[in-house]
């Protein structure tokens, strides 16, 4: 099983049961890896929606996930497990923005290195650079301490209000 690690690339989106983030992206990770955003399969995924921390599968989920391919990105809504203690801690430290960063697992389904890409292909380097996978099998997704996608320590972090938290609690209860 590969892990990916990718930051949040925009604000998270808050509410009082859920934090929203960008889960992979088709940007070249720090191993110089790129995954094809349109070549997910959700459905193993979505049988089985776990989050864990930091990848440990030997552990509990700490929550579930809801997962969907748009605009190019894997987008995931994070809920946590209400009565976990540890799911607690790690909800707190993520809306409180000390963990702004979800990882993927997953497993190859079609994969070349991104030397042997056509030349005009996006994801093509001339050497180095690692694998790009076409087609990926979505597996689990993990709140993280250390994303391997660099723009996690170069982004700015903004603490939601307690005013837009409010604002977010009310749009979300008129919603459903």
């Amino acid at each position: 099983m590969y892990k990916k690690n990718l930051a949040v690339t925009r604000k998270a989106t808050r509410s009082k049961n859920k934090i929203s983030f960008v889960a992979s992206t088709d940007r070249a990770d720090r191993y110089g890896d790129v995954i094809n955003q349109s070549g997910w399969n959700l459905d193993a995924y979505r049988s089985n929606p776990i989050i864990l921390l930091n990848h440990n599968a030997n552990a509990l989920p700490i929550g579930r996930g809801e997962v969907k391919v748009k605009d190019g990105q894997l987008l995931i809504d994070v809920f946590f497990d209400k009565d976990d203690e540890l799911a607690q801690r790690v909800e707190r430290k993520a809306r409180n923005g000390f963990m702004n960063a979800v990882s993927v697992g997953f497993n190859p389904i079609e994969q070349v290195s991104r030397a042997e890409l056509p030349k005009d292909h996006p994801a093509y380097v001339e050497r180095g650079g690692g694998n790009y996978f076409n087609k990926s099998e979505l597996l689990e997704v993990s709140i993280v301490t250390i994303p391997a996608n660099s723009e996690a320590t170069t982004m700015s972090y903004e603490k939601i209000t307690l005013r837009e938290m409010i604002k977010s609690i009310i749009v979300d209860e008129v919603k459903a």
